[in-house]
């Protein structure tokens, strides 16, 4: 791994695009005329021998400069500048850790990341005043920058992208002294400052989602919406201590309760509180695409996905994109798979006949979190409590998508409820992995068997079957759970997991065994609900599809239907159980893969699954 991002960092075209940003962003930074024209005078041979001194590892970042510049508020802001051949240097190490590290914090980090900024961080506190919050803690944390702690600022990176070449070049920039203090401070002014500053934030965006409180950020100027003024009192004590267990603090002066109705000032702008507003479903942020018809192809122009065939020209950012789905008979260009790694950006290829597919990403592995999942996993105890988790959970969650209404409970059998209900309680008595399949087993075909009695006889559906699939449902079903697994890889890829190690699957070759594991819990809740709302609603029909020699093939309006369906599941709002916070089913997903890998890095901890209420 260490070569591989040090090869990144000092490829040719990496370091030219560092350079060429920062030659766009001379006229807005304090460097002197002669220090650029001297770099500029050589500019080939400078750039060559950036490249050679981070190859070689023996870069030497030379002194800081101080200089001010005027704040908003008539104080100034000091600032500590790099030679301009460092400012290069900096950011052709930034860019590549930026795409390392940017999956691994919150979703409401707004500042200094690919595709986000001003606009969308506003835009999260607006909605959330128009949900009703309307409450809102406005504060920053004091000198951000000049008391961040340098060492375990370092050592939160050293864990997300394990000890590496690039890591030692990172903290030979980040010791350099810029504080009162001895250890603490990184340079306002340096292009690698906001990345350290960002990790390390993450740890307090964690603190306060693990106590209950969403936290919006931008860079260290923060907002968090509340429904009532004390609940945001409390919510700022929690935040106050958080802070001071990071070795920060909240600026007296700019910490403050608002009401929303009298307008909030957030990074220049003014939210107010009008009308509520409730949305069925959130907004996606970073979108999934889906390219199915046969003959599309999928290509690169920029920074900016294209999808074409059929006479359709779409265009995509990548860096407000999340995951590709593509369907047989698509064409990857290179360009697009070379787009998508560069933007942490996953791509599927689904085999909807033999529930399979092809999942390619970049490496997000955390060392610590996957030493903690491979000692549970050869841990037989352990192992065995996790996989007992995993089919309980899938079995309440069947139980409840038959019983959710009293229509549903008088189609099915009578028994079949109780039957769920002991089989789930049985797990509890096996004391094998192979003891708690069978049960999940025996739970599957009375689930499927009660599902065929919801569905009109001209659906002819008589159980699970797959690999191929043979009927209109279990086409739709297949085809479902192969980008629900897509989507629970992603997660646990997100998480820091392995997805190859599971605990109730098994590792068998490259198969995403974690990945299968996590979406047993999500299978009724978010695919056979969409397949049961399609039929009840008329949406698809038997004749939408063709059996065929390799199976029952889908026509392309019903996989469109069906797509539609799933993604307005995946962002269904709801309340998450254990963080008592709205979000997607998408994100729940997320969330549960996060847990779990807490639960394996914490002792004592359990891992729960969501329970569908």
């Amino acid at each position: 791994m260490g070569n591989a991002l040090l090869a990144a960092v000092t490829a040719d075209a990496n370091v030219l695009a560092a350079w060429e940003v920062s030659r766009n962003r001379l006229p807005d930074e304090p460097v002197p005329r002669e220090e650029v024209a001297a770099f500029t005078a050589n500019l080939l041979e400078n750039l060559r021998g950036i490249s050679t001194v981070l190859r070689d590892r023996s870069w030497v970042p030379g002194p800081l400069r101080v200089a001010t510049i005027p704040k908003s508020d008539g104080s100034e802001r000091v600032l500590h500048i790099p030679p301009l051949v460092d400012r290069v240097a900096e950011r052709a190490i930034s860019a590549v850790l930026t795409h390392r590290i940017d999956p691994y914090l919150q979703p409401d980090s707004y500042g200094f990341r690919p595709g986000l900024g001003v606009d969308d961080a506003v835009g999260a506190l607006r909605d959330r005043v128009a949900d009703g919050d309307r409450w809102v803690i406005r504060t920053d944390f004091a000198d951000c920058f000049s008391t961040i702690p340098v060492a375990e600022c370092l050592a939160e990176l050293a864990r997300v992208v394990g000890e590496d070449d690039v890591l030692e070049l990172v903290c030979r920039a980040a010791r350099r002294r810029v504080g009162p203090v001895p250890g603490r401070g990184v340079a306002q002014g340096s292009p690698l400052s906001p990345l350290l500053v960002n990790l390390y934030l993450d740890q307090f965006d964690r603190a306060g989602w693990d106590a209950g409180i969403s936290i919006i950020r931008y860079v260290d100027d923060l907002a968090v919406a509340t429904g009532s003024r004390t609940e945001a009192r409390r919510q700022l004590s929690v935040l106050r201590s958080a802070a001071q267990r990071f070795g920060l603090k909240l600026s007296a002066d700019k910490t403050h309760i608002v009401d929303a109705r009298e307008g909030v000032e957030y990074l220049g702008r003014v939210v107010r509180a009008s009308a509520r507003t409730v949305a069925p479903l959130a907004d996606p942020g970073r979108a999934t695409l889906h390219v199915t018809r046969r003959g599309a192809a999928l290509r690169a122009s920029g920074n900016k996905f294209v999808i074409t065939g059929g006479g359709v020209n779409f265009k995509h950012p990548a860096a407000r994109t999340r995951m590709i789905v593509c369907g047989d008979r698509v064409l990857l260009t290179s360009a697009a798979l070379g787009l998508a790694a560069r933007s942490g950006v996953g791509v599927v290829i689904v085999d909807p006949y033999h529930e399979h597919s092809i999942f390619l990403s970049t490496d997000t592995g955390r060392h610590d979190v996957q030493r903690a999942q491979y000692a549970a996993e050869t841990d037989p105890a352990r192992r065995h409590e996790l996989a007992a988790a995993i089919v309980r959970g899938k079995i309440a969650n069947s139980r409840v998508l038959l019983t959710r209404t009293k229509a549903r409970r008088e189609r099915i059998d009578p028994d079949a409820a109780a039957r769920l209900h002991r089989l789930r309680a049985h797990s509890a008595a096996a004391t094998t992995i192979a003891g708690l399949l069978g049960i999940e087993g025996a739970a599957s075909r009375v689930y499927f068997h009660a599902l065929g009695q919801l569905l009109g006889p001209e659906w002819k559906f008589t159980g699970r079957r797959r690999r191929p699939p043979r009927d209109p449902v279990n086409a739709m079903l297949s085809y479902g759970y192969t980008v629900l697994a897509a989507e629970a890889r992603r997660a646990v890829e997100l998480a820091g997991l392995d997805p190859t190690r599971g605990f109730l699957h098994t590792a068998h070759r490259r198969r995403p065994s974690l990945a299968l594991d996590l979406m047993e819990e999500f299978r009724a809740l978010l695919v056979d609900t969409a397949v049961l709302r399609l039929i009840a609603l008329g949406a698809v029909t038997p004749t939408g599809f063709t059996l065929t020699g390799a199976g029952c093939r889908m026509d392309q309006p019903t996989k469109r239907a069906l797509i539609e369906e799933l993604e307005r599941r995946m962002l269904t709002r709801v309340v998450h159980p254990v963080r008592k916070q709205p979000m997607h089913y998408r994100q729940c997903l997320e969330e549960q893969a996060q847990l779990l890998a807490r639960a394996l890095v914490t002792p004592g901890l359990d891992y729960n699954p969501m329970p569908w209420r």
